[in-house]
């Protein structure tokens, strides 16, 4: 995979700034019409293109989507921050409103740019988000994880919910729909692979609404996620 010595099994970059923004880093997005924390978010689909199809790549986290497959927009990570070592993931959906139920690569691609073009209209530097899971199964690459991710506003104390923190976002609204089976073994199968190179506990799992007052991953992910951690399963 382009980039992966550097980005997915690179992980850190030591030469990195390790400076706090002078700024919050803006809410998460998580509609692509309105959004809970801000105004109705306008998606401009005409500048939507989606990239010639690029195939699955091996990594040390499975074979997974390489970001050249759903855009071509160059990762710049120059208004980033460090993410300097891995101590939690959170799992988040994409949280649309309606139901998603694409699962062929163009359209997973399509529907990534949308979520990146919300993004960016809230001021963020890219996809909020480091790896997104389909329906089918299939993890995509999104910002690299040397990088922290904008998936986790900051807490009422003040707390920097992205430092050190792993964003994975299961594609579609679960509070409308369920999840597959492929796409929650893929999640649970991505959580342990990520949990055993950095030796992070169970306990450093998160579902968003466990961090901040918010609903997602949606209520019929919720318990699906529960049911995991009862099973040793993620």
């Amino acid at each position: 995979m382009k980039g992966v010595g550097t980005g997915l099994l690179g992980a850190l970059l030591a030469s990195c700034t390790t400076e706090e923004p002078v700024h919050q880093l803006p809410d998460p997005y998580h509609d692509h019409v309105v959004d809970e924390f801000g105004p109705a978010i306008k998606i401009d689909r005409s500048r939507i293109v989606v990239p010639p199809p690029a195939p699955p790549q091996a990594t040390e986290y499975g074979f997974i989507m390489p970001r050249a497959g759903w855009t071509n927009t160059p990762l710049s990570n120059r208004q980033g921050v460090a993410m300097e070592g891995v101590a939690k993931i959170t799992i988040h959906h994409s949280g649309d409103g309606k139901p998603y139920l694409g699962e062929s690569v163009a359209e997973v691609a399509r529907h990534l740019q949308a979520v990146q073009l919300g993004h960016l209209q809230r001021g963020m530097i890219d996809i909020a988000y480091h790896f997104a899971v389909d329906r089918t199964g299939r993890v995509w690459q999104l910002r690299w994880l040397q990088y922290e991710g904008q998936h986790v506003r900051n807490s009422a104390n003040g707390t920097r919910n992205n430092a050190h923190n792993v964003g994975i976002c299961m594609l579609g609204d679960f509070n409308l729909q369920a999840v597959t089976a492929p796409q929650r073994d893929r999640l649970f199968e991505m959580v342990k692979l990520i949990r055993s190179k950095y030796a992070l506990a169970p306990a450093a799992v998160f579902m968003h609404g466990e961090l901040v007052d918010t609903d997602c991953p949606g209520k019929l992910l919720k318990p699906v996620i529960a049911d995991g951690r009862r099973r040793n399963a993620l």
